[in-house]
């Protein structure tokens, strides 16, 4: 069968989520976490204001860990901003959820990463400076055990709505080349700057 979610986010299904697997290939390697390019999340999720503006916090955010050194490895991004709880809720989107899961820069271990740049590592904060519900996790460790507990902990706990219900959430790499277009194209989305501050 024909990969329908090749190269492109999937779109919400009937309960305004993108599904977990392509239901008419269950059994497929195309599933959550989907693989985005930046742009493509911008495009197909700045579809308003206040939308734009959560975005335009997600590239700040990610602006500041590369700053900060992490320029490789991926993020996987989920929450009611990858729903469609405009319709199902009423409301717009309050944050966006997103996990780094990060090499360790040159000269750090984890722990003194975490010591020389705290605040990433606590979401109240991430929240209150980029609209990010942000969380870290290494993944350069000497122990893949502890990469795989990391990574089985994160999708058990995004790959369900609070109802049960199975959900898709995205996955994009934290390259830093992404973000100047994706920013580009979320500005000339909004007409200009406005709204984005």
């Amino acid at each position: 069968m024909a990969n329908t979610y090749a190269g492109r986010i999937p779109d919400w299904d009937g309960e305004g989520v993108i599904p977990a697997m392509d239901p008419r290939d269950p059994a497929s390697l195309n599933r959550s976490p989907y693989k985005a390019t930046l742009i493509d999340v911008v495009a197909k999720f700045g579809g308003s204001e206040s939308r734009r503006r959560l975005l335009s916090g997600l590239l700040d955010f990610r602006a500041a860990l590369h700053g900060a050194g992490l320029v490789r490895g991926f993020q996987w991004i989920n929450g009611s901003f990858v729903e469609d709880v405009e319709s199902s809720l009423g409301r717009s989107p309050g944050d966006i959820d997103a996990v780094t899961f990060f090499h360790v820069p040159e000269g750090y271990t984890e722990e003194s990463f975490a010591n020389a740049f705290p605040d990433f590592f606590n979401p109240s904060a991430m929240k209150w400076d980029f609209g990010v519900d942000a969380y870290l996790a290494a993944v350069n460790l000497n122990n893949p055990e502890t990469i795989a507990r990391r990574a089985a902990y994160w999708h058990d706990v995004w790959s369900h709505t609070r109802e049960g219900g199975r959900k898709g959430y995205l996955q994009v790499d934290l390259d830093p080349r992404e973000d100047e277009p994706s920013r580009a194209a979320l500005v000339g989305m909004s007409g200009g700057d406005g709204g984005l501050t």
